[in-house]
């Protein structure tokens, strides 16, 4: 018997099918698996299905057992780690099956390594979704990561793009050796699973097909495409059969994967360490940026006003307005601040704000900020950026006096660049590996007035 999976038991009056039930008090135990131990599972042989149900519960040297009729077989927990050529077979049957189930309305709920019992005879017995779910929390979290989580996305709710998922993480497993997601707790492959951009099989394994590749990324959510569908994996299967796993490469090509590889890993571990900065501690961004706001509030708006002159005293009219977008690059919202008046501009220093706090945050944690002055950007040619960075502020900033005191008009030219959001942490879709920003062309009137003795701009208006 595979002590972690089940498997036969020889008992007094025969062989008998058992799956283990985790550790705990045998009296609690039963209560909770008394209605479940009930529910038939299911056998699928030859495009017709069956039932088997369990007989009940025994003890073998010390734990309990769920148990039924024998019928002899492995399960997928075994099968997978066989060779490729050898565990290639009980996938195409295992995805034979799930077809078979859809065609009758009864799309898997729960595919796990210890659920699913491949049968001597072609069969494929797969054991009721609800027990198995109740027995995988009886076991140890190392069990649970290896016959679930490995093969499971945590967020996925559609049956057939969980199984999609879980039939890629499979045919990953057994091409490579190891599983896409693999970590110490299920937080972690949680993670993984949700945020971390992977490396393609065609990278990691120089030679290794890349339509094969793309298919199992499309289905890890990886890819621009969608999740094969059961019947499209039945193809995929069939063709790495009669195709292989890999393509001849000479030797020059080998090596120049395997530097783009380790190239492209460091980026994408950055990335992820990056997004699960920012999953952790998005919190305590939004705090740290509630009390900037705040301190504006309390301490610039209203103190600053009555006890401290603006920044910008003794500024011309033209200064004001230069001065206003031009500290933009360097996210000082405070200047901003001061050259505004009755809400003037407000969207813009909040953007600004939440920039700034996000700079201080990750100079904190990382030692640097990611976001780049356009202005120094701009100066320096506009060279590449190194991955994580984006750009925010204002290039080619033009002003055209159209009316003078005693209330100046400016019209204003420039543009703007701004960050963009990072992609779904869902999908690595290759459309979303250019750059981390954007810009647009923007201009605008600007009205100016007295206010204490200074010019401030009190109204924008766009053009």
């Amino acid at each position: 018997m595979n002590g972690t999976s089940g498997g036969k038991l020889i008992r007094e009056h025969g062989e008998v099918l058992a799956i283990p039930v985790g550790a705990g008090r045998s009296e609690f135990v039963l209560t909770k698996l008394a209605d479940l131990r009930k529910l038939p599972a299911r056998i699928v042989r030859d495009g017709q299905i069956d039932q088997w149900r369990f007989d009940g519960v025994l003890r073998h040297e010390g734990r309990l057992y769920l148990h039924g009729p024998y019928l002899g077989g492995i399960f997928l927990e075994e099968a997978i780690q066989k060779s490729f050529s050898a565990a290639l077979p009980y996938l195409s049957r295992l995805i034979r099956a799930l077809v078979t189930l859809k065609s009758r309305g009864q799309v898997l709920e729960l595919l796990q390594t210890d659920s699913v019992y491949f049968l001597d005879d072609g069969g494929i017995l797969f054991f009721p979704g609800p027990l198995m779910r109740e027995l995988r929390s009886m076991h140890p979290e190392p069990y649970k990561l290896r016959v679930y989580e490995a093969i499971n996305h945590p967020d996925i709710e559609d049956p057939e793009k969980a199984l999609s998922f879980s039939l890629a993480a499979l045919l990953h497993r057994i091409s490579l050796g190891r599983y896409p997601f693999e970590a110490q707790s299920d937080e972690e492959i949680h993670n993984l699973a949700r945020h971390a951009r992977l490396l393609p099989p065609s990278l990691t394994e120089p030679g290794f097909r890349e339509d094969l590749s793309r298919k199992i990324m499309a289905g890890l959510g990886r890819h621009q495409d969608p999740p094969p569908s059961l019947e499209q994996w039945q193809e995929i299967i069939a063709d790495c059969k009669r195709e292989g796993l890999y393509r001849d490469v000479t030797e020059m090509e080998r090596e120049q994967i395997r530097r783009k590889a380790k190239q492209e890993q460091q980026k994408l571990s950055k990335a992820y360490r990056r997004r699960v900065f920012w999953q952790k501690h998005w919190k305590t961004v939004a705090l740290a940026t509630a009390a900037v706001v705040i301190a504006g509030v309390l301490g610039g708006s209203f103190l600053k006003n009555i006890l401290a002159p603006r920044q910008t005293r003794g500024f011309s009219a033209r200064q004001v307005v230069e001065s206003y977008y031009l500290s933009m690059n360097d996210l000082n919202h405070t200047l901003m601040e001061d050259c505004v008046a009755d809400g003037a501009g407000k969207e813009t220093i909040r953007e600004v704000i939440n920039l700034y706090v996000l700079s201080r945050v990750s100079m904190g944690y990382e030692g640097r900020s990611h976001i780049i002055p356009a202005d120094v950007w701009d100066a320096e040619g506009r060279p590449e950026l190194s991955d994580g960075q984006t750009v925010y502020g204002v290039t080619g900033l033009e002003l055209i006096q159209e009316r003078g005191e005693p209330e100046p008009v400016f019209r204003v030219s420039y543009t703007k660049w701004v960050p963009v959001p990072q992609e779904d942490p869902a999908t690595d879709a290759p459309q979303a590996e250019g750059p981390a920003f954007t810009s647009r062309q923007i201009r605008e009137r600007v009205y100016l007035r007295l206010d204490r003795s200074d010019w401030v701009i009190y109204r924008f208006e766009p053009l």
